[in-house]
Parts: structure tokens; sequence; C-alpha cells
């Protein structure tokens, strides 16, 4: 009607009420957050890349360290197992010496076998070549120690059964072989055994210590042959001049001390260290013996002894006439002689000194006595 006011027009899209959804927006806005969503996603990710905690570590070939090699273990000591000593007398001194430094070294076999008066050249006290592959066959040896000699001053047998004496040319090498089956016997038992022939030392009575020269150059000559090892006592029991003498000075101390007993051929106690010394010095090093505190100090006895002139001990006395000589007595006694004597063992045998025994036989050779000569012996005075 026309009296009316005009209705303004509806919009066809009317504003909503308050709380109400429209159809319209909701899929704008999901829109906008799925694209935070995935604008987050994308942030997250390259920040995670910053992240130590969260980053994906890099794959790279790995170096491995260097591994050190391992320690090798230290290596003991090549000690001698199995040591043997064999001898005559002298040896005994030497091998009693030798037990008690070496007494308690550890893994080390000892072994000492010593019979008096025995030698390579009286077979009838001891056949050494039986008693020595008796000894070794039981126990084979690594090292072994032979002090044979100072009673082989005298004739010797040879291969073919006939006797060598002392003074031909042909002892030594008889001599030399008879020691050389000693030194093939050790080796029968141990091919790898060591062995170490001791000379004999300067003796007191003229005739016996030109005779153990001899002993000591066939030794000496034998071992060079047959690489076994020649121990030399001889500058150790000798003077400057080379001469025998009874006594040694310690030069730690400055004493004169005995060496020798007073007959010339055996050992006192510190005699005893001495060889016991010089041989330890020869050896203990070579065949790697088992440290000892005994050994030690026999090595340094022999470094700190030095043997002596025996006037040099002495004052001097003033000069006398020489004494008349005793005239030696013939006795009513006689002596058949055996297997092996000389005046010096009939004496020892009898109570009586050898130059006595020679003075009431004049022109007869002691190195050359026939078993079953008679012999005159002296009257004791």
């Amino acid at each position: 009607m026309s009296g009316l006011p005009a209705t303004p027009p509806r919009s066809t899209n009317p504003k909503p009420e308050s709380g109400s959804s429209s159809r319209t927006g909701q899929p704008k806005r999901l829109l906008v957050t799925a694209t935070l969503a995935i604008l987050g996603c994308l942030l997250g990710t390259a920040c995670g890349q910053d992240n130590p905690q969260k980053a994906k570590p890099e794959t790279a070939t790995q170096v491995p360290a260097p591994v050190a090699a391992p320690t090798p273990p230290e290596r003991p000591l090549a000690a001698v197992k199995r040591l043997l000593v064999v001898g005559d007398s002298l040896s005994i001194s030497l091998g009693e010496q030798l037990e008690h430094a070496l007494a308690g070294a550890p893994g080390l076999d000892y072994t000492r076998d010593g019979t008096r008066s025995t030698g390579l050249t009286r077979p009838e006290l001891l056949d050494w070549p039986a008693r020595l592959r008796e000894l070794t066959a039981k126990n084979p040896p690594d090292a072994v120690i032979i002090m044979i000699g100072a009673n082989d001053e005298m004739p010797i047998a040879a291969a073919d059964g006939s006797r060598v004496y002392f003074e031909s040319s042909a002892w030594v090498d008889a001599y030399a072989a008879k020691a050389r089956e000693l030194v093939d016997i050790c080796r029968q038992a141990n091919p790898a055994v060591a062995v170490y022939w001791v000379g004999v030392p300067s003796m007191g009575e003229a005739s016996l210590a030109a005779g153990v020269k001899q002993v000591n150059a066939a030794l000496a000559a034998m071992c060079a042959a047959a690489d076994c090892r020649f121990i030399d006592t001889e500058a150790a029991f000798s003077d400057p001049d080379g001469r025998f003498t009874r006594h040694a000075r310690d030069v730690a101390t400055g004493d004169a001390v005995p060496i020798r007993t007073a007959d010339g051929v055996h050992l006192t106690d510190t005699g005893s260290k001495l060889l016991a010394g010089v041989v330890l010095e020869a050896l203990a090093d070579r065949e790697r013996l088992p440290p000892s505190a005994g050994a030690k100090e026999l090595r340094a006895q022999a470094r700190d002894l030095r043997a002596i002139a025996e006037e040099s001990r002495q004052p001097a006395r003033p000069v006398r006439e020489p004494a008349a000589q005793t005239k030696i007595k013939r006795s009513n006694k006689t002596y058949a002689v055996r297997t092996g004597d000389t005046f010096l063992t009939i004496g020892k045998r009898m109570g009586l000194a050898p130059d006595d025994i020679a003075a009431v036989n004049p022109g007869v050779d002691s190195r050359r006595l026939s078993i079953g000569q008679t012999l005159r012996l002296p009257a004791k005075r």
C-alpha cells in the first residue's frame, strides 16, 4: 500500500547470531589450522636439525683407534737346571764351597762326587769313565765341572796296554785322550752339555810343580780341541813371579791370609773359597746360574785376594850361614812299589819325607818306578 513506509530488502547473507556457527567460515578455519600445523612441522624439523640430542648422526667411516701391541712377558733366566761337580780331593773342597754358595738357588739341581787320591792314570783306585757314566746316566747334567789332574804325574796305560812314561813325548797325547773320554761321556748323556775342566793350581814340591804344568798343558790342549772350557787356576795361587805361595793378601783389609795347607798341595778354607770364586767367575754368567748371595760373595773374594810372595809377608831377617846338612840315615826296612807309587805317595803312606826317601835311594827316578821294585826306607827323624 502507498501510505506505508517501504520495507528494506532482506540480506541474502544475514550476520549470524552470536553463539551460532557459520557453515561457510568453518572450512577457512580448518585450512588455516592445517597450514599452521604444516608450518609448525616444517619449523620443528628445521629446528630439530640444530638440536644435537634429536639430530640423526651422520653416517661416516669409523677409523679404529690404534691398539698397542701387548708387552711380551720377561724371558726368565736360562738357568742351568742340573750342575755336576766331579774330581779328586781338590774338587771336594771346590764342590763343598759351591754347594754352600748355591744352596737354595731356585731351579738348580746340584750334585758333587769327589774321591781322594784318584786320577786318570790310576784306574785301580777309581775307574773315572765308569763312574761318570753312572752319574750322567742317572741325571743327565746341563753343565759339568771336572777337576782331575793333581795325582796324574805318573805313567799312563796306552790304548794297546803299554805303559807311557810321564817324560815321554807321547804322554801328553795319551793323557789328553783319557781326558777327552770323560768329555765325550758327558755329551753322550746330554749333547748340549757345557763342560768345564779346572786346572791344577801350583804345587809346593818342586818336581810336582813341574809335573802339574805338563798336566795342565795337556788338559788345556784337549779342551781347545774338544770345545770344552779350561779354567786356569795357576795365576790365582802363584805369586807375581809365578812361584808357589801359601798366602794371599786381601786387598779389602790388607791382611795376609793362608790359602794352602802345610803339605803344599791342599787348600785352606780361604783357599777353597778362592778356587770356587775363580770357577764361578768363569762360568756363572756364561751359564746364567741363578743369582745367590753366596755366589756373589765368592766371586768378590776371588777378585779381592791376591797371591803374594812368601818373603813379602815376613819381616826381613839377617842372613845366616846355612846349617850343616843332616845326613839321612837308612833304616832296615824296605818297601815294594805298588801301582801308581811315587816318592810323594810313599812318603805320605809311610810318614816319611819324599826327599829322605830319594836320599837313601840314589839314582832312582820316582817317576819311573816299577811295580814290585824294592826301595830302601830312611829312618824317621
